[in-house]
Formats: structure tokens, sequence, C-alpha cells
């Protein structure tokens, strides 16, 4: 994540308006829909990947052999989970005079025979960290709920396509989402209705968690996400903010955010950004929410969802003001 300042959050009543099943957090809980794919995130798997990230391979910064390390894990893990379709796509990027090469890493989950809406999910992460630190939380976290979000699908019956896509070189600025994005076609770009990005999501020393736009307007991905955090946490509020790897798809005009804790902890960018100050609750709060929000729209009782018209639970949530 780029250097940025946030205010500490204003704690806010907000009201819900819905159906019953939808009128409080957590409440029926035992016949949500969410259930089916919350009830199976499994928070140890979250950090034991961000263990493996951080502690066994360490610095993952862009080009280096931590970065060759990473990509390698991330494949075999996709695989682990059953996924027929893991592309490893190099790019290349000049920093500092030198040419440096990195790679995004994404799984494809297809939709079920005669359940195919034609539209797609990309769900991402960064997978690099800066080259002084481990990056336990920056960006550890946000790809160990990825890859646990990838299991649970893996065998989740959906009517969308979802891409869980782990980009390279985020810190150098943005490289790998910016070269995945100029690679998508036309109708591609048209068919993908939501992008949702994690970046920084496990520190206990970080503030709550926010959801920002490039724009600093809602959009789908902030109204599945707040719909979401009111069904199975708590609402979530939104804010404008670029600097991750949301932006370059909402440049392409599909409906991107960030979700990320904010304020930040004080050890990021630093050498102290390691295990010891990663939460297991943000962890789990974090994946429930992003994967109750896919679910809203890829499973396959629903019907295909339009980019511009689209409330998918009548929520009330609003927008927090970033100092940047």
């Amino acid at each position: 994540m780029k250097r940025l300042k946030v205010s500490a959050l204003i704690v806010m009543m907000v009201l819900l308006v819905a159906t019953p099943v939808y009128a409080a957090p957590n409440e029926h809980a035992d016949q949500a829909f969410d259930n089916k794919v919350v009830k199976r995130i499994d928070v140890d798997n979250i950090y034991q990947h961000v263990y493996h990230l951080s502690e066994v391979i360490g610095s993952r910064g862009a080009g280096t052999e931590g970065d060759q390390q990473t990509v390698e894990y991330l494949e075999d893990q996709f695989k682990s989970f059953g996924y027929q379709d893991v592309n490893v796509y190099e790019f290349t990027f000049e920093s500092g005079g030198e040419e440096i090469t990195s790679y995004n890493v994404e799984a494809v989950k297809e939709p079920m025979k005669n359940h195919d809406t034609g539209q797609t999910i990309i769900v991402g992460s960064h997978h690099d960290s800066v080259p002084w630190g481990q990056g336990a939380n920056d960006d550890a976290s946000g790809t160990a709920a990825l890859l646990e979000l990838a299991r649970v699908f893996s065998n989740t019956p959906t009517d969308t396509t979802i891409k869980f896509v782990a980009f390279g070189a985020e810190e150098y600025g943005l490289w790998g989402s910016r070269n995945y994005a100029a690679a998508m076609t036309p109708e591609e770009v048209e068919s993908t209705v939501a992008q949702f990005q994690m970046d920084m999501v496990g520190s206990e020393d970080a503030g709550e968690l926010v959801m920002f736009t490039a724009n600093g307007e809602k959009n789908l991905v902030t109204d599945l996400g707040a719909a979401a955090g009111s069904r199975v946490s708590e609402l979530v509020p939104y804010s404008e903010l670029g600097r991750s790897d949301h932006v370059p798809f909402h440049n392409l005009g599909i409906p991107a955010a960030l979700f990320i804790h904010t304020p930040l902890e004080p050890w990021y960018h630093t050498a102290d950004d390691t295990i010891e100050h990663i939460s297991k609750e943000k962890l789990k709060d974090v994946a429930s929410i992003v994967g109750a929000a896919i679910y809203q729209v890829a499973r396959k009782d629903t019907p295909a969802l339009e980019k511009s018209t689209v409330a998918p639970v009548p929520v009330d949530y609003y927008y927090e003001d970033p100092i940047l």
C-alpha cells in the first residue's frame, strides 16, 4: 500500500432498511445464505499463509528470489485447491534504471454448466512487499485471505466467473495490476462487474475497515461490501483513495474498491511489519465480508446483476473523510 494518513473513523449509528433476514448483523445466521461461504472460512488457514509468506519466504520485493518463491507458492496453492486454470503472467518494468521482472498469478473459477451469467468478478491482493521488510500485513494478509477465499469458492456452485489474482510489483507503482488491466480485452472489461481489492487487512494495531474507491463515490462493490458487513459483521463505511490495485480497474470503468484498515499501523513499510502484529479476528472479518459480498453476486440462485443498477440489500452506509 502506498504512503497515506487517514483520520480515525467516527463511530456512527446507522439504520438498516431491509427485509427481516437482513435486518441486523448476524440475525438468523443459521439460515443466511452467507454461511455457505462464511462458515467454511478457516482463519487458521489464512494465518498459516501469512506465516509462510512473511516468515518462511520473508521479503518479497519485486524481482527478488523471494518474489519468485512467492509466485511458486501461489501457483502450488491454487492447484492444490483443484483449479485447472492457473496462469502466471510475466511483466517487466523499469525502476532506477534497472529492468525488473515480476508476475501476476491468477486462478479462474468457472461457473456451473448451464448456469453462466456471462459476468466476471475479480478478487485481488498484491503479493509483493517492500524490499526491506517481511510485509506480514502489507500484503501477506490480503494475499492469505485471497487464497482462503479461492479455496472456499473452488467447490462452491456459482453462476459467475471469479478470477482470483495476486498482483506483483504494487509497491513500485501498481505495475502488476496496471499490466493485468491493460491486457484485458474490451469483451472482458464489459463482462467484469466488480473488482474487490484486499490490501493490509490483518494488523491488530490498525484502525477500522474502510472501503476506498478511486473517486470517492459508491459503486457496486461498496454496495455489496456494506450489505455483507451488515449481515455477517458490521456496517463498513466508504471513502476516497487511490494508491492501490483497484485503481487500474476503476480507470476501465469497472466498479472497484479497496478493503483496508485505517488509520494504518505504526509498522507500515518498516522491518517491523511481522507476524506478531497480525490479528486473526481481523483476517477472518475481512475474508467473511468480502466472501459474502462476492457470493451475493455469484450464487447460482440469483439473477445476473447489472453494473449500474444494483442495490443487493438496501442498507444506508456513510462516507468517511480521509486525511491524506
